[in-house]
């Protein structure tokens, strides 16, 4: 998420922290439940007069079908596996096996971060079984993505076409392609579970995961860093966790959006990790404009001398009366960058200075407002 700020209080990324403790990350199906039975008997429909439709002219159902044998006839999952397949790459390291894809032509992959930290050696293999050293290019922890880099004249590099999961809706069908338990090249489908989940990195980052994709697309080790795609093979997001407490596919995982990796892939590519500035802050969000309920030591909002109880009006001039709006402010700052910040504290409409603060790496420190 290049330049996309994500703005939490240090309570709300514990809670989140606290409420998956179940988490399971991919790093390396049982059938299908059945339906009940149809009934055999003819299907009427019943229309205006004049219409009629009688019993001698309705057609009887000739088989019942499971719900996934529906969804499978509706969209070409052979068709989309062989548009998007070429893409996938498996990620291999002395410490287990993720998935990845091409993103460039050069010969940049995009993995998940924790498939590839701390790995001494990483190789990349294709599709058709074409291998190559690869060395990490840049990260984005807040994002658990990293960037790798191989020599496109080893391996056949395809790049996939990118949709917007900005689009997707709760049920659109979605297909996972990775490597789950090393076993490469690998679809499995679902649909759409749920959308903007908020999950903790655990990239040694307080920065938690935001606007996740839920789907119940099958996931299991080794699906980190793939691709979920779209009923046309489009790519719109990367698979990268799972709630299980086994560490096996229960039907619920999680994966960043593509959106928020095409906003980060221009730094990334410049070989500079991204990181994102936070205020410092928990919000109420039950108000508008947003309430400070606490204050994190050390940060913007600290050092610019925001209290419990003040409103957050703008930040540098963007409007921050809802939650998102303040989101899209920060969006645009960087640790370092000059900040402005109006709040209303009371009666009085105040203008704060300070300068923009990282995510922390360790526990904050609350009440210092």
């Amino acid at each position: 998420m290049s330049r996309r700020t994500a703005l939490a209080s240090s309570v709300a990324s514990a809670a989140v922290a606290a409420a998956i403790t179940a988490m399971a990350l991919l790093l390396s199906g049982p059938a299908e439940p059945e339906v009940g039975q149809l009934p055999q008997d003819a299907i009427r429909v019943e229309l205006a007069e004049p219409l009629r439709v009688s019993s001698a002219d309705t057609s009887p159902v000739s088989a019942p079908v499971t719900f996934a044998e529906l969804s499978r006839s509706s969209v070409d999952w052979a068709g989309v596996y062989a548009r998007a397949v070429p893409s996938l790459v498996s990620v291999v390291t002395e410490e287990g096996a993720g998935s990845g894809f091409f993103v460039t032509r050069s010969g940049h992959v995009i993995t998940n971060l924790h498939v590839v930290a701390g790995a001494r050696q990483i190789r990349v293999y294709a599709l058709n079984g074409d291998h190559a050293d690869a060395e990490v290019v840049a990260r984005d922890a807040g994002n658990d993505l990293a960037l790798l880099k191989v020599e496109p004249d080893e391996v056949e590099v395809v790049v996939p076409v990118f949709g917007a999961s900005d689009d997707l809706r709760v049920g659109d069908p979605v297909g996972a392609l990775g490597a789950p338990f090393n076993l490469p090249n690998t679809l499995t489908v679902g649909i759409v579970s749920a959308l903007d989940r908020t999950r903790s990195s655990g990239n040694g980052t307080w920065e938690p995961l935001r606007a996740m994709i839920q789907t119940d697309a099958a996931l299991n080790p080794g699906n980190s860093g793939g691709m979920l795609v779209d009923e046309r093979g489009r790519v719109v997001g990367i698979p990268t966790q799972i709630e299980s407490p086994d560490r096996v596919s229960s039907g619920i995982g999680f994966a960043v959006s593509v959106d928020a990796m095409l906003r980060s892939l221009p730094t990334l590519l410049k070989g500079v990790d991204v990181e994102r500035s936070y205020l410092g802050v928990s919000l109420s969000r039950e108000s508008e404009p947003l309430e400070v309920i606490d204050v994190v030591c050390d940060s913007a909002a600290d050092q610019a001398g925001i209290r419990v109880g003040d409103r957050v009006l703008q930040i540098n001039g963007e409007s921050t009366d809802t939650f998102a709006e303040l989101v899209e402010a920060m969006a645009a700052l960087t640790p370092g960058d000059e900040i402005t910040i109006t709040v209303q504290r009371r009666f009085q409409r105040l203008t704060l200075e300070s300068v923009a603060t990282a995510w922390p790496t360790s526990p904050p420190t609350l009440g210092c407002g």
